[in-house]
């Protein structure tokens, strides 16, 4: 069976149920009130691209992002991608780099950014290997926690 190609819309308070299933598919919990935090972010101070792709007429996946200026001593503005998920089903597919994709396209395209940066724990390898998959590298920031 051929699919149809994923579509990247804008995400809307209609697609809180999928986000919540594809983030418990892949956490093996749910998280209710996290993503009912996040969505009244997006909703009453929208990041610049929350963005949810669709296949067969089913959300697999979104992605939230955001931009800061001069934060954390980088010189301009920056695209952050903070949260990606596809739902393990539709992995591979193509899914997760139409997402950045797309992040990515809005950022040069309405905010003029041209550097977009994640942070990602090594452990995570397939994360890692997500990301270096598309182009992405380890950057010159580094991590620093209280103890």
């Amino acid at each position: 069976m051929v699919r149809a190609p994923v579509s990247i819309r804008e995400l809307t308070r209609d697609d809180f149920p999928a986000v919540i299933e594809i983030d418990q598919v892949i956490r093996g919990f749910s998280r209710p009130d996290f993503w009912r935090r996040r969505f009244m972010i997006a909703e009453f101070n929208p990041p610049w691209a929350s963005l949810v792709a669709e296949l067969d007429n089913r959300v697999v996946g979104f992605v939230l992002g955001w931009s800061s200026c001069w934060e954390f001593g980088l010189a301009g503005e920056v695209g952050w991608l903070d949260i990606i998920g596809v739902h393990p089903t539709y992995r591979r597919e193509g899914i997760g780099r139409a997402l950045v994709t797309e992040f990515m396209n809005l950022a040069r395209n309405l905010r003029q950014v041209e550097r977009v940066l994640t942070l990602v724990d090594p452990e995570q390898f397939g994360t890692m290997d997500f990301f270096s998959s598309i182009g992405f590298a380890r950057g010159e920031l580094v991590h620093l926690k209280a103890p």
